[in-house]
């Protein structure tokens, strides 16, 4: 392969303009505009653009990435469009041959006999559908699973088990266990469940890179990045085999989304942190809190059926829980390493702010960036103290998109209203990234900015009031600029410019200024990853 490449006589974003020519040399972007064409050297390999688009590779600040590989019809049952139980029974009797059934996607109001308050999740009813076969079907939210008897006989689950530390075994009347495990009692039957191969799992992630390349993606962040992943990605780099840049967030812990200050201060002495520009660990993944969906997300006012939610960090109380909340920020700050802290209801995001300020004012570092991922929930005050403070904060378009029917439920319309306001976020000089968090979602950047702009939208909860609507230039940014700043790459890529890495994506269409019909349907005709393309 050439180590130039020539893309001329098309529409180039560059971070000062527009250009019509993009030169790359090295792996790097050696010149725009007229000087490309005219640097360029008689063996550069040239692509002739005919008017197509040229812009950054797009950056999903937030995408687990071999959960994403591994949710596949190969692995489990694909249940995101099942609309009754007649229809999760269809999906679930093509389960792939195996000792266990695999389900994943299925939401409350997805489901007319959930959503009218028919029925309920429920062993009594998956056990006439999957008999002595044990099965487990992972909610939408990846923050409960639904078990039939087999799979809570072969965890030993019985009315006696006590609930683990941050979870629940939800129970009926008489104190059984109806078959829902919510937060870390997911782990019960999860950690039983069969594990593909090692070649067979890298596979799958560099199958799932190739979909990702295919829409223009370049650059993940991978949030929970296990010891074991964190070597599948090690050694997929040194064959040479990924083909998005990675940036893993360490962590330890999940299935449980509790940490131990003492757990995390002895990972932060050992685990290795950096890399290079294709793989390297960035920072860690911390829990604050649970989802507005299971009424888990600590919030200041009462759930419509009672009850705040909580901290899922350590602690008999709400002050012990707070106490550990700081020490875990205070460790990551202390070490030099970001924290990416999971934060969905507000009362929750003001203590995690409470927490970093604590942390900035023990221990000054200029350099600290730290995140709150999600802030589904943040109340007026805190957007002036994420701007103070420097935390940015990565906001989920898509869930927004496709959650709004489960979050009415459990918040109502008029808090509902008030999710993921990017807007009010980027007025307070906020930095602000976007967001798939596949599985949860789909990794589809165009219906997140088509969400964010007020584009049409899958049900009447996705649309953002009008006073929260973004232009498309600054909803595109949230998936290119913004995730790089929060990585500290922002003068390495996030952007085209001379010296900066040449990731890049070319699409038909111009993602700035299409038709919302046409956004949906735009496909990169030619990705580029560090000068090398790795689709076309």
């Amino acid at each position: 392969m050439s180590a130039e490449l020539l893309l001329r006589n098309g529409i180039v974003h560059g971070a000062e303009g527009s250009a019509t020519a993009v030169l790359v040399r090295d792996g790097v972007i050696a010149a725009l505009g007229d000087e490309a064409t005219a640097a360029a050297s008689p063996s550069a390999r040239v692509v002739e653009l005919a008017g197509r688009t040229v812009v950054p590779g797009i950056n999903d600040a937030h995408l687990h990435l071999v959960w994403h590989a591994l949710s596949g019809p190969e692995f489990c049952v694909d249940l995101s469009a099942a609309a009754s139980l007649d229809a999760v029974a269809a999906a679930l009797a093509t389960a792939p041959a195996g000792e266990w059934i695999v389900g994943r996607g299925w939401r409350e109001p997805t489901i007319a006999e959930f959503a009218s308050g028919a029925a309920a999740p429920g062993r009594a009813w998956l056990d006439g559908v999957t008999g002595d076969r044990p099965a487990v079907l992972h909610h939408a939210s990846s923050h409960s699973v639904w078990a039939n008897s087999a799979a809570l006989r072969r965890a030993g689950i019985t009315a006696a088990t006590p609930d683990p530390v941050a979870g629940e075994i939800r129970r009926d009347d008489h104190g059984e266990p109806t078959g829902l495990l919510v937060e870390s009692a997911q782990d019960l039957v999860a950690r039983l469940l069969p594990r593909p191969g090692r070649a067979e799992r890298l596979d799958a992630i560099v199958r799932a890179m190739a979909r990702l390349n295919a829409l223009g993606v370049t650059s993940v962040t991978d949030p929970i990045v296990t010891p074991e992943l964190w070597r599948d990605y090690r050694d997929l780099h040194a064959a040479g085999r990924l083909t998005v840049r990675v940036n893993a967030l360490r962590h330890w812990d999940w299935p449980s989304p509790t940490t131990s200050a003492e757990r995390l201060a002895a990972n932060l002495e050992s685990a290795p942190f950096g890399g290079d520009d294709l793989l390297r660990a960035g920072g860690i993944k911390l829990f604050a809190d649970g989802v507005p969906t299971h009424c888990t997300a600590w919030m200041h006012q009462a759930y419509p059926g009672g009850g705040h939610g909580g901290l899922v960090t350590e602690g008999d109380g709400v002050e012990d829980r707070v106490r550990s909340l700081r020490r875990l920020v205070a460790l990551a700050h202390r070490h030099r390493v970001q924290a990416q802290i999971h934060v969905t209801g507000d009362r929750a995001a003001d203590a995690v702010v409470d927490a970093i300020e604590a942390a900035r004012a023990a221990d000054p570092w200029p350099g600290a960036r730290h995140v709150l991922i999600h802030g589904t929930f943040l109340t007026p005050a805190v957007h002036e103290r994420l701007a103070r403070t420097g935390t940015g904060v990565i906001t989920s378009s898509l869930m927004r998109t496709f959650s709004g029917p489960s979050m009415v439920r459990t918040v109502g319309e008029t808090r509902w209203a008030q999710a993921f306001r990017a807007r009010a976020l980027l007025d307070a000089g906020v930095v602000t990234a976007d967001s798939s968090d596949a599985p949860v979602t789909n990794p589809d950047w165009r219906r997140g900015v088509a969400t964010f702009t007020g584009a049409p939208v899958p049900n009447r909860f996705a649309r953002p009031a009008d006073a929260d609507l973004l232009s498309r230039e600054e909803a595109f940014r949230l998936w290119t600029s913004g995730p790089a700043w929060l990585e500290s790459a922002e003068r390495r890529k996030g952007s085209l410019a001379v010296g900066r890495l040449a990731d890049l994506a070319v699409f038909e269409g111009d993602p700035l200024t299409v038709p919302a019909a046409e956004l949906l349907r735009l496909r990169s005709t030619l990705t580029v990853l560090g000068g090398r393309v790795v689709t076309s």
